[in-house]
């Protein structure tokens, strides 16, 4: 029993510690192949692009759609339709939208009669992209910038085996503490998740705000299953199964709302927490064919950091159980102590190479640094 108490122990310490050190490590060796050098990475970009359908899903969405909108209007996009999926909303989505459909000829609206859910209504609109060999998925609460097209298209281009390209959310409004926990989140936890993913060969999941498919590929596997609660988890490992790429592409920046509220928050927490759920029970037959390799280690970091958020706050909650009602408490310690030291230390270095690497694209990120122990803490136990 203490050998298993003291190895827990180590394991709530380690295992964030070596994370850190991965996808720091990892991090900055795909920054430095493929974005120290931002002026080289518009050569490869083709003469003619190709036509793109852009989904928008939308359900009640009439204090953002306008806005999205007007973001889909600047693109710097030579050829591209958008047609947005109203999933029988109950507000003033789809008046807003007809208002707008006349002043853009290649803006087109889908109106569902029933609520049928993201994936179904996803579904529907991919119906509508059997003419272009790209499709674009974002929220319809979802900001791109003028560019971000282009750089979510351009590897469909030179890459004939690359299934998804997913962008490089980050948090529009950030103004309460809440808000700022997840831009660093953002910043310097997830997109280095990424890039480490990537180096490694497999991306965990595309960003369900932001990312490009290619349609043929989404044919393939079947489009969007309405069976699970984060359909953009499912179709990434879907289209890896079928061996194809999924990219990241940083430069590819889309302006997203995050929760303002602790009650939103737990919402999109749990949702995500449950589509892990939902990856673990349905991809794991991909220990049955050795040609899954590849997605091994993303599954097993799954398993793992489940496991280490049960270890983590039933250690907690025993430790502070045993604190206020025995002499000696037992569990994982709240308190820090050297361990604690240790990766406090190594968050502040994940929090400033996040900061060095997407300085480019977050400026403004950099007013969370002196934060970032508590940040850091705060946004490991909310991705895992």
């Amino acid at each position: 029993m203490i050998g298993i108490y003291s190895f827990l122990s180590w394991y709530v310490f380690i295992y964030p510690f070596y994370l850190s050190v991965v996808w720091v490590v990892l991090g900055v060796y795909y920054w430095w192949r493929r974005e120290r050098e931002p002026y080289k990475e518009k050569s490869n970009w083709p003469d003619l692009w190709p036509p793109v359908t852009i989904l928008v899903p939308c359900y009640n969405e009439s204090t953002s759609i306008a806005a999205t909108c007007t973001s889909l209007m600047l693109l710097s996009y030579p050829n591209y339709q958008v047609v947005f999926i109203n999933d029988a909303s109950t507000d003033d989505t789809a008046a807003i939208l007809e208002g707008i459909l006349p002043y853009n000829k290649n803006f087109h609206l889908l109106n569902l009669e029933e609520n049928c859910g993201k994936a179904r209504a996803l579904n529907y609109g991919l119906a509508t992209s059997v003419s272009t060999s790209v499709t674009v998925v974002i929220d319809a609460d979802t900001l791109l910038t003028p560019s971000a097209l282009k750089y979510l298209v351009a590897p469909f281009c030179t890459q004939p085996r690359l299934g998804a390209v997913t962008g490089n959310p980050l948090a529009l409004k950030r103004n309460n503490l809440l808000e700022k926990l997840q831009t660093a989140e953002f910043s310097s936890i997830i997109s280095l998740i990424k890039r480490a993913q990537r180096v490694v060969g497999r991306v965990f999941t595309v960003s369900g705000c932001a990312a490009a498919y290619r349609t043929e590929v989404l044919k393939e596997v079947g489009g969007f299953s309405p069976y699970t609660a984060t359909e953009d988890i499912d179709i990434t490992w879907r289209i890896q199964r079928h061996f194809h790429e999924v990219w990241f592409m940083p430069q590819a920046i889309a302006y997203i709302q995050c929760p303002a509220t602790l009650k939103e928050y737990w919402k999109q927490r749990k949702r995500w927490a449950l589509g892990g759920w939902h990856l673990l029970r349905t991809h794991k037959g991909i220990f049955k064919d050795f040609r899954y390799r590849y997605l091994y280690p993303a599954y097993l970091e799954t398993v793992l950091s489940f496991f280490w958020s049960f270890v983590f706050v039933l250690g907690t909650a025993f430790w502070v159980a045993t604190y206020l009602f025995a002499l000696a408490p037992m569990g994982i310690s709240p308190i820090p102590a050297w361990l604690g030291a240790l990766i406090s230390i190594a968050c502040i270095v994940q929090m400033a190479t996040s900061i060095f690497i997407n300085r480019r694209y977050d400026p403004h990120c950099i007013g969370l640094f002196s934060g970032s122990p508590c940040i850091y803490s705060f946004s490991l136990l909310s991705v895992h």
